[in-house]
């Protein structure tokens, strides 16, 4: 959700460094961004971002976490650090944001660079976040997806499953409890059903969707990939929901305890069913799958 605004960052005379979690790496591998791997290990992220800013040009750090440790990472890396001014670090943010009203996760991390471009004394190339994400896969990508279809003998017309949303939400699971049964609708309609799970949800993955067909994990470069040549992604409001938007995948996104007036997948073209506090029936989800 972040890509709008970074291409803001580089269209405005910016070059993005990207620090993160390591699974991001191989994800936005295509946009051509340096990526340095954040392990949890204070010393090894601390020795990172200190090379960043004296060895690699970068003086200027900019977050989009609202933690207070990421703001101290910077501070202690010596980067001139702009960010929201939440969870009690405004003292350590050489420019702190205000927090904008209530919008879209995508909005907030634009209105956090935009209102930072301005800060440094930089015109934003553009003001307004657009409506689609654009993310850009590698040409490895791309093949990994075609031979692994081949390798599994997957059909051409297949649905990606996303059974899984790990955790809770104010207290309730974040996942739709009836994937199972779309598995026979959509075999009917001649839709192979499909998951690819991530390595630590192979278990859940069988336990949520036992009739689907579960294939072993790959890369998120490689599952994006996978995404675009679905005849549909069926996901929780979670992170395949937000890489199936990323690519323009026909989706359909599953809500019962998130907002999504924050969360909702950035794609114009996806179908979101259910709301906070009300997921959908199964034959509402029935009822918008491909035929």
């Amino acid at each position: 959700m972040t890509l709008p605004a970074l291409r803001l960052l580089a269209a405005s005379g910016f070059t993005p460094a990207l620090v993160g979690k390591r699974w991001a790496e191989d994800l936005m591998a295509g946009m051509g961004w340096r990526f340095d791997p954040i392990e949890g290990s204070v010393t090894e992220d601390l020795t990172r971002i200190k090379y960043l800013a004296h060895n690699a040009g970068a003086s200027k750090g900019l977050l989009f976490p609202n933690s207070f440790g990421s703001a101290l990472l910077f501070k202690l890396g010596k980067l001139e650090t702009a960010g929201l001014k939440t969870d009690m670090r405004s003292m350590l943010l050489n420019t702190g944001i205000p927090e904008p009203g209530p919008m879209h996760e995508v909005e907030r991390f634009f209105y956090v660079v935009h209102e930072s471009i301005k800060a440094w004394g930089v015109k934003p190339a553009f003001d307004k976040a657009p409506d689609h994400l654009n993310l850009i896969l590698l040409k490895r990508h791309e093949a990994a997806a075609k031979n692994l279809i081949e390798q599994y003998k997957i059909p051409e017309k297949f649905a990606l499953l996303a059974p899984i949303a790990r955790g809770k939400h104010h207290g309730q699971p974040k996942h739709w409890q009836h994937f199972n049964e779309l598995v026979a609708p959509l075999r009917n309609c001649g839709i192979e059903p499909i998951v690819f799970p991530s390595v630590r949800e192979e278990a859940l993955a069988k336990e949520a969707c036992p009739d689907a067909t579960i294939l072993p994990p790959t890369t998120l470069g490689n599952f994006a990939a996978i995404a675009k040549r679905a005849q549909v992604v069926v996901a929780n409001d979670s992170g395949v929901s937000h890489i199936a938007a990323a690519v323009g995948a026909k989706q359909i996104t599953l809500v019962g305890v998130t907002d999504p007036k924050r969360t909702r997948p950035w794609n114009p073209d996806a179908i979101v069913l259910g709301s906070t506090g009300h997921w959908p029936s199964v034959e509402e989800v029935i009822s918008h799958l491909p035929k």
